[in-house]
C-alpha cells in the first residue's frame, strides 16, 4: 500500500509548476505644467522583457509560454513637497504593448496592459491581457512601449511600480 503512495510522491514532486518572476519598475517622472495642456507622452514604463536568466535559475527546461499578470505603478513622495497631494486623476488611459526588437520580424505589435481613468488614488493597477504569450517576444528581444492619454499634472508626479510575469514550463 506504501508503494503507490510513494510512487505518486515522487512523481508529483519531480513536475514543474508555474512561477512568477517579479521587476520591479525603477522609479519615473512626469512633468507637471501649471497651465493645464495634453498629456502627450509615451508613458514611461521601462520594463525588460529579458527574463532569461531568471528562468534559467530556476531549471526549468522548455518554456511553454509567459504572460504578464500584474502590473502598478505607485506615486512615489520624491515630487511631494509637504501639502502635496499627487494622485492618477491627471490619467485618461495608459495602454501597453510590447514588440520584437528584431529588425523584419514577424510578431505584431500587440497590448499587453491598459488603464482607463484610475482617479484619485497612489496606486494604478492595469488590466492585463493574460492571453498574449510573451515567449516569443522574449526570445527575439522586446520592446515595451506606452501611450497615456489626459492632462499634464499640475506639478511633477514621480512614481514607481513592479510588473509580475507568470512562467509555464512544459
Amino acid at each position: 500500500m506504501r508503494l503507490p503512495v510513494l510512487v505518486v510522491a515522487l512523481v508529483s514532486g519531480c513536475s514543474l509548476t508555474d512561477f512568477d518572476i517579479e521587476q520591479p519598475i525603477v522609479e519615473q517622472r512626469v512633468q507637471g505644467s501649471p497651465i493645464p495642456g495634453p498629456l502627450q507622452v509615451l508613458f514611461p514604463l521601462p520594463l525588460d522583457l529579458d527574463l532569461s536568466a531568471a528562468i534559467r535559475e530556476r531549471e526549468t527546461g522548455p518554456i511553454d509560454s509567459v504572460n504578464l499578470t500584474s502590473l502598478e505603478l505607485t506615486i512615489t513622495p520624491t515630487a511631494r513637497p509637504t501639502g502635496d497631494t499627487d494622485d492618477w486623476s491627471f490619467v485618461e488611459s495608459i495602454r501597453v504593448f510590447v514588440r520584437s526588437s528584431q529588425s523584419g520580424s514577424t510578431l505584431p505589435r500587440v497590448e499587453i496592459a491598459s488603464v482607463t481613468s484610475p482617479g484619485a488614488t497612489t496606486t494604478m493597477k492595469f488590466v492585463c491581457n493574460s492571453k498574449v504569450d510573451l515567449d516569443p517576444y522574449v526570445n527575439e528581444g522586446s520592446v515595451i512601449e506606452s501611450e497615456g492619454r489626459g492632462t499634464l499634472p499640475p506639478d511633477d508626479v514621480t512614481y514607481d511600480g513592479k510588473a509580475v510575469f507568470t512562467v509555464h514550463p512544459l
